[in-house]
């Protein structure tokens, strides 16, 4: 008979591995523990994968690239890397080829093989290939001379905007105004505009970059981080958000299988640890499941929701998965998640559901009603 697993062994094989096991309680092979290597690198993952699959630091065990290594991989081709620091490998470097050309590309795209396209097609750039390719995008390269693919030339899109960058990234790369693709340098004030049109505004005193996260205040005083990125492409308050999916998802589902049970907390998931009782989003114990609108901290470490302590997102992934397991035990099956306001969506929950269940099927989203079956083969 196997070993039973415990929180013991899980430390010594991490000192093995000289490092260590920070969780503080041990529940089941399937739920994330977290781990801590000799390097310092913190990182969750089931005990059962570094056991029997004898897994350790996933960033360890892909090394860290170097400016040395960038030099010596140009060299194989004959060429330079002329950068003097290396970040990342999104962030472009500057190379140099066997014949002197210069350009700028990410580390990541020339360690998979590409290198300098000109020498690569025998190109050779023009101002008038310039001024062509501005004019094919109904634009206008203002310059008057192209000098080398590094030089950067004046462009102007059909709504005026006006911005420098070199023809190499402009033919080869697909580049066209920043303003457009969302790449123009932002402000303080960009972001304090962009929360007063959802209602709330931005507490930061100071801006970084797009990556960086800011504070931010919603209509009803909530408070959070978030990158501007995500702001910008349309997400905002959390709190909100969560909410209102799920009393999105609630209107919806209530539509077509009247109104969920108001019992949330079941008995059946009340246990010594939680004697309140887990609690479910929306269920449906006639018909046998009930759905989750999860967000995001329930699949990775959010540092706002888990108020910057990673045990507190081990211990959500130990709940959601006791919650699976019990509900599972009395015939409840989860349903993650209706996390939009798409009718459609919910229906395609429902309608699997009742699937499942041999239940006869419906299109829920069609006006003509309860009488029109949904088409399994569509």
């Amino acid at each position: 008979m196997p070993k039973k697993l415990t929180l013991d062994m899980a430390r010594k094989i991490a000192k093995k591995h000289d490092g260590e096991c920070l969780s503080t309680e041990y529940i089941n092979s399937k739920t994330p523990m977290l781990w801590k290597c000799h390097q310092g690198h913190i990182w969750s993952i089931p005990f059962n994968n570094i056991k029997n699959q004898k897994t350790w630091c996933p960033t360890c065990h892909s090394p860290r690239k170097t400016i040395d290594d960038m030099r010596q991989h140009a060299r194989t081709r004959k060429g330079d890397c002329l950068s003097d620091k290396y970040y990342n490998r999104d962030t472009k470097l500057k190379w140099n080829c066997e014949k002197s050309h210069i350009w700028e590309a990410r580390s990541e795209d020339v360690l998979r093989g590409t290198w300098y396209p000109v020498c690569a097609g025998n190109i050779s750039y023009t101002i008038e290939i310039a001024k062509q390719i501005a004019s094919d995008r109904n634009g206008e390269c203002l310059s008057t001379e192209y000098i080398n693919n590094c030089s950067k030339l004046l462009w102007k899109c059909i709504e005026g905007h006006l911005w420098s960058a070199p023809l190499f990234s402009i033919k080869n790369l697909g580049n066209w105004c920043p303003y457009y693709a969302g790449n123009a340098r932002l402000t303080l004030e960009d972001m304090c505009t962009l929360a007063q049109k959802k209602g709330g505004g931005c507490l930061s005193d100071k801006y970084f970059n797009n990556s960086t996260k800011l504070k931010w205040v919603c209509k009803n005083n909530h408070i959070w981080e978030a990158v501007p990125a995500s702001i910008r492409q349309g997400t905002w308050c959390p709190f909100c958000s969560r909410f209102t999916r799920e009393k999105l998802c609630r209107e919806i589902v209530s539509k077509y299988l009247r109104p969920p049970s108001k019992i949330r907390r079941p008995d059946f998931l009340k246990t010594p640890e939680y004697h309140q009782g887990l609690e479910l989003d929306i269920p449906y114990y006639d018909y046998g499941f009930a759905i989750e609108v999860q967000g995001e901290q329930h699949e990775k470490f959010n540092k706002f929701f888990h108020r910057g302590d990673p045990n507190n997102f081990i211990k959500q992934q130990a709940r959601d998965q006791l919650k699976k397991e019990l509900c599972e035990e009395n015939w409840i099956t989860l349903r993650e998640s209706c996390d939009n306001n798409d009718p459609k969506k919910a229906s395609e929950i429902i309608d699997k559901h009742l699937q499942d269940r041999n239940f006869a099927v419906f299109d829920f989203t069609k006006p003509i009603g309860w009488d029109t079956p949904l088409t399994l083969d569509e």
